[in-house]
């Protein structure tokens, strides 16, 4: 009989103690309540009406007499009409416009031309590069060409293989006995 009141004993305890953990865990949670829903209603507050004037005898009409003069509106004032532009000036305007069009730039003479702007047809003088501003043209020259020569690194290469359908894949391989004589004697005259 001990056996059983003890595991009774144990059984309600388990089962208090798990009641216990799921109260705490209720309580916890946040209480989520709905949102109060808000009336819909407009209230229009307007003012009060004033109680209106008592009409009173009608007012005479007065006529006027003929030496009130009646009152001149006065016009008002604009300016003067712009006159157009004579007609040389016009015709300077157009050749100005259409003068420079590029069928009609290898008949201009080289005058005419600098006052052109713009693309110019190919094989024309005035589709010439604009002058350099680089003073030692040979440095600059050589500048870009080493800006655009890839990298070289000494004893080392790139190796690319076929992967299938996933692509390429590109490896590095460097060749440890020529890096090996480069760092005793100096790769300067090492291949690539």
């Amino acid at each position: 009989m001990n056996k059983t009141r003890d595991r009774l004993a144990s059984v309600t305890i388990a089962v208090l103690l798990q009641m216990g953990f799921v109260t705490i865990f209720l309580y916890s949670l946040p209480l989520m309540t709905p949102p109060k829903k808000l009336a819909h209603e407009i209230t229009f507050i307007l003012p009060r009406l004033r109680e209106a004037p008592k009409a009173g005898p009608a007012p005479r009409r007065i006529r006027p007499s003929a030496a009130v003069p009646a009152p001149n509106p006065q016009r008002p004032y604009l300016p003067p009409i712009a006159m157009p532009p004579p007609a040389a000036d016009l015709q300077a305007f157009g050749n100005e416009l259409f003068g420079c069009a590029p069928e009609t730039l290898d008949k201009l003479t080289p005058e005419q031309r600098t006052h052109c702007s713009g693309p110019a047809p190919r094989g024309s003088a005035a589709a010439t590069e604009p002058p350099s501003l680089v003073k030692d043209l040979p440095r600059r020259e050589a500048e870009l060409a080493a800006r655009n020569t890839p990298a070289r690194v000494p004893c080392a290469s790139l190796r690319t293989q076929a992967l299938g359908f996933s692509g390429q894949q590109t490896t590095a391989i460097v060749d440890p006995l020529c890096a090996l004589n480069g760092w005793l004697n100096g790769f300067g005259g090492l291949p690539p």
